[in-house]
Parts: C-alpha cells; sequence; structure tokens
C-alpha cells in the first residue's frame, strides 16, 4: 500500500484537519505532539468520507481532491470525483457540479461513477431553472443504452420531469414505457398513473374568459380569485376615465389627453393582467398536484438521486 511520511513543519490546512482526524478517530494510542503522519489512501477517504457526512461540503471536496492526487491508481479514484461533484452541488454550485458530472459521464461512460453522474446532470439543470435541458439530456441517455433496466430508469425520470414542467399526457406516455415488472413495481407506475387519472380535476381558470371578464376593469383578477388586486383596478381605471372626462368636459384637452393615455395603458394592463393572472392560477395548481403526488409517492427515493449526505459519505468508504 503506497504511503507517505510528511512532516508536520509542511502540512497543509488540509493534512492538519487530517492529523487531529487520524488521531481522533484512526488510532487511539496517537497524540498531537506527534511529528509525523502515515498518509494512507483508507486515512485520507475516511477523513473526507467523515467531513461529507458532517455536511462540511468545501472540506470534503478538498480532502477527496487530495485523495485523487495523492493515489491516482486508487480504484476510488472515480467515485472520489463524482464526490466532489456532490460537494458542489450541495454548495448549490450547480454549474460547477454540472460541469464534474458531464466530464465524468465522458470519460467513464454509463457505468459507475459516470452512471451516477448521468443522472445527477439533469438534477443539476433543474436547480439551474432548465427543465427543458434536463429532458434533452435523458432523451440523449435514451439513446446510449438497449439496457432495458436502465431505459426503465430513464423513462422514470423523464416522466417526473415532463410532470414538473406541466406535460401530464407526455408524462403519462413515458411512464408508460417502463416496461419490467420489478420496475413497474418498484417506480409505482400503477399508483402514478391512477393519480394522472385525476388531472381533470385541477382546478383550472380559462385565460380567454379571464381576458372577456377583463373589460370590465378588474374582472379578470376577480375571475381568479386575486379580489385586492381586482379592487385596486377597477379603482384606478375608474379615476382615471372619469379624471379624463371631466378634463375634456372642461377644455383642459392637454390634461385630458394625458390622463386619457395613462388611462388606457392601465386599461390594457388591466386585460394583460387578467389573462397573465389565469395563466398563473393554473400553473400553479399543477404545480401543487404535482407536489402532492412527490408528497405521497416519494420519488426522490425510488430515483435514486444522492439526497441523503450520510448515505452518499459511507457510500464511497465501504464501497471498495
Amino acid at each position: 500500500m503506497m504511503s507517505f511520511k510528511l512532516k508536520c513543519h509542511r502540512l497543509t490546512p488540509f493534512f492538519i484537519s487530517l492529523m487531529v482526524f487520524t488521531a481522533l478517530f484512526v488510532d487511539g494510542e496517537s497524540s498531537f505532539a506527534q511529528t509525523s503522519l502515515e498518509l494512507t489512501p483508507a486515512t485520507c477517504i475516511g477523513y473526507a468520507d467523515f467531513c461529507f457526512k458532517n455536511r462540511d461540503y468545501p472540506a470534503a471536496a478538498e480532502a477527496y481532491q487530495q485523495f485523487i492526487y495523492f493515489f491516482p491508481e486508487d480504484g476510488r479514484v472515480a467515485l472520489a470525483d463524482y464526490q466532489i461533484g456532490l460537494c458542489c452541488f450541495y454548495e448549490k454550485s450547480y454549474d460547477r457540479a454540472l460541469n464534474r458530472f458531464t466530464r465524468i459521464l465522458e470519460e467513464k461512460g454509463l457505468i459507475g461513477a459516470g452512471m451516477d453522474s448521468a443522472f445527477m446532470i439533469p438534477k443539476c439543470y433543474q436547480h439551474m431553472g432548465d427543465t427543458q435541458a434536463a429532458i434533452d439530456h435523458l432523451l440523449y441517455l435514451e439513446k446510449l443504452t438497449e439496457d432495458p433496466d436502465l431505459l426503465d430508469k430513464i423513462n422514470h425520470h423523464l416522466g417526473w420531469l415532463y410532470l414538473e414542467s406541466g406535460q401530464f399526457n407526455a408524462a403519462r406516455q413515458t411512464f408508460a414505457r417502463i416496461r419490467l415488472t420489478e420496475n413497474r413495481i418498484g417506480y409505482e407506475t400503477r399508483q402514478i398513473d391512477e393519480y394522472l387519472e385525476t388531472r381533470d380535476r385541477i382546478p383550472r381558470k380559462s385565460p380567454v374568459a379571464a381576458g372577456i371578464f377583463s373589460v370590465v376593469p378588474g374582472g379578470g383578477y376577480l375571475y381568479c380569485g386575486r379580489y385586492q388586486d381586482a379592487l385596486v383596478a377597477f379603482v384606478v381605471n375608474s379615476a382615471l376615465m372619469v379624471g379624463a372626462w371631466e378634463c375634456f368636459d372642461e377644455d383642459l384637452e392637454a390634461v385630458g389627453g394625458i390622463m386619457a393615455a395613462l388611462g388606457l395603458g392601465f386599461y390594457a394592463g388591466n386585460i394583460y393582467g387578467g389573462i397573465s393572472s389565469a395563466y398563473k392560477y393554473n400553473q400553479a395548481n399543477r404545480a401543487e398536484f404535482v407536489r402532492q403526488m412527490k408528497k405521497n409517492l416519494n420519488p426522490e427515493v425510488s430515483l435514486g438521486f444522492f439526497i441523503r449526505e450520510s448515505a452518499a459519505g459511507f457510500a464511497l468508504s465501504r464501497a471498495f
């Protein structure tokens, strides 16, 4: 086993922390007065996992990077690289995580850390607000394999992305492509289909109707349940209309023209706002429908995303 003798006066902050970790958890008879530290793969990876488990992601990322540097031939290097990506992800550095996961996938393909990275990439896109890019990535993965189990996993991820983007028909068709019996049970496709059968019950407002009701200032807002906005729109538009009328009636054409122009702008905004409110109302109810599905079906666990840090942290040191 490769090892190094490191003198204390040359230790970086990482190795100082590692020495403390080793003294406390690796060798009960060690003391802080020791002048050297034997760095082994197990010690290095153990410290990295310790930091990851305790959610000290910057320290964990540095420790995994040190492990890769000192033990490039170790079989856990690819997984350590992946763990660095997870550290970036949990630190909300989604662009850095995306770049690392993409590189790992390109280098390793759909095996091991490459496989895990492939399914973290759409999570990064989601958190970056680009759901379509996440969908496109999974469609790309679908072309790279003929493995039925992997295809089922891809379709499960893809189905949930369609759901979250409000594409219920596409989601249902995608879930239907899950073929293996054990996966249909594990991914709860029957329960998902039952939920989607009730999607017509989601409360909905017609944008066309909202636009028609908005002919009366505030009517569109009132139709969508935004009562305060409806009152404000009605009062402001009415005041501007009455003000413009009185100005023209008193031969104050310039002031009347200004108020009429303002009134026209507010009136157009009232119509646009009413229609927009209907779209927002529908979007909010679709999102709530999906949120309830996720709450009851718990897809984050079945999708296999690494959302439980302690489990991911232990996986690296115990997998080999």
